[in-house]
């Protein structure tokens, strides 16, 4: 491929004749697979071939390399008056990456030394992940809990798990807990428990310490679920509509949210294949609950998509639907579409509660089949429910039914 990106034959034999000439064929490949254009292919075989002579100079293989080399590389590099790095220094993070893929280099976090709290987090991760079955936003919440409990408690030295306790757990899952708004006060509780159980499993720490996480009171119908309006929902689909290949990316993810109550999970982890169109349906992977199910994809969600895939969607390799619109085009993350969404509704004047994005959807979704006669199964089969009572949350928005139910008023005209 190199024949495609330089003309004169001195240069592609100076780079396949150089130091990385064993990897220049394959790094473009790596490149262009990518999604990268030609000129920043070109720049970067450039900049990598000139770090690997620069390392051949000071008698070392590209396997000598690490952050501290190329932090001595960068550092003799004249920078621009700008402040910007020059061009013999853009690229070299690809570099880095297709050589750790091709197993040249370490990956950096084995450079490094592991400490003691990240041992123990990798080794709570991984039971999670095998023994509870937890998806992975659900293993990086609690992870995130779980750090800042080991740090509150030991700071930066090696956790003494026989010297935690219960007064140190309570004071911390309180601190935590009054930080968050409404249901999200448990989840201290819950993740800290969670990791006190473990330690128990690990015989770190003594049976029954783990009962000290008490969750805050809470009253599970006390609240209704945040919905939004008909003409809200289709204010905010209407933010993304300009034709550029971001817009039509987000306009059928909203539509996924809107129109099925989709997780955000379930949209980033949708794929070309789980799609039948002859069909008209989707087929989700299993995610929270463990349970893959099939919905049909209705008429404006389906355009939707086609608009996109057709006209928006990056050429790649990659089998899921939604891919970042810069190279690399890689799947979306959790975080991604929070933003997405959080961007729609301040674009269309809508205010929401601070924390909630993709999940307001599907409260609106859910609510909306309710009152519009979807009995509890059918809504649960919809959303993904494994037990009714999680549905039973949207009673309280069926205000037909309650008007029905409703007493008079006995204490007269106000």
């Amino acid at each position: 491929m190199l024949e495609h990106l330089f003309v004169r034959p001195s240069v592609i034999a100076r780079l396949r004749g150089g130091p990385l000439g064993p990897y220049v064929d394959d790094l473009t490949t790596f490149l262009h697979q990518e999604g990268y254009a030609l000129s920043h292919i070109q720049r970067s075989l450039r900049a990598g071939d000139q770090f690997a002579r620069w390392l051949h100079g000071q008698g070392a293989p590209l396997s000598a390399m690490d952050d501290a080399v190329l932090q001595r590389y960068v550092s003799g590099l004249r920078r621009y008056r700008s402040g910007h790095l020059p061009k013999a220094a853009q690229g070299l993070s690809h570099l880095v990456r297709f050589l750790q893929r091709q197993g040249v280099v370490s990956p950096r976090q084995a450079m490094l030394p592991i400490l003691p709290l990240d041992q123990w987090l990798a080794a709570y991760d991984a039971h999670l992940a095998q023994v509870a079955g937890l998806a992975l936003s659900t293993r990086q919440g609690y992870g995130r809990l779980v750090r800042r409990f080991i740090t509150t408690c030991f700071g930066a030295e090696v956790p003494d798990w026989p010297s935690v306790t219960t007064s140190m757990i309570t004071t911390f899952v309180t601190h935590e807990a009054t930080r968050r708004p409404g249901a999200g006060r448990k989840l201290p509780s819950v993740a800290v428990r969670s990791f006190l159980r473990f330690l128990v499993f690990r015989g770190a720490i003594r049976t029954g310490l783990e009962a000290a996480a008490l969750a805050p009171p809470q009253w599970r119908h006390a609240a209704l679920p945040p919905r939004l309006l008909p003409e809200d929902v289709e204010r905010v689909l209407a933010v993304y509509h300009d034709g550029t290949a971001s817009s039509r990316r987000n306009r059928a993810m909203l539509l996924l949210l809107a129109r099925l109550g989709l997780r955000a999970q379930d949209v980033i982890a949708l794929c070309l294949d789980d799609i039948d169109w002859a069909d008209g349906r989707l087929g989700l992977h299993p995610g929270k609950t463990h349970r893959a199910r099939s919905l049909p994809l209705p008429h404006d969600v389906g355009q939707a998509m086609v608009a996109y895939l057709q006209g928006g969607r990056p050429q790649s390799a990659c089998r899921q639907v939604f891919l970042r619109c810069r190279p690399p085009f890689h799947a979306l993350t959790n975080s991604a579409v929070w933003w997405i969404v959080r961007q729609a509704f301040e674009r269309a004047g809508i205010v929401v509660p601070s924390g909630i994005a993709s999940h307001l959807f599907r409260h609106t979704a859910a609510s909306h089949m309710v009152n519009h006669g979807a009995s509890f199964k059918d809504v649960a089969d919809v959303l993904g429910h494994q037990s009714l009572q999680t549905t039973g949350i949207y009673a309280k928005l069926e205000l037909n039914a309650l008007a029905a139910v409703a007493l008079p008023w006995g204490g007269g005209a106000l």
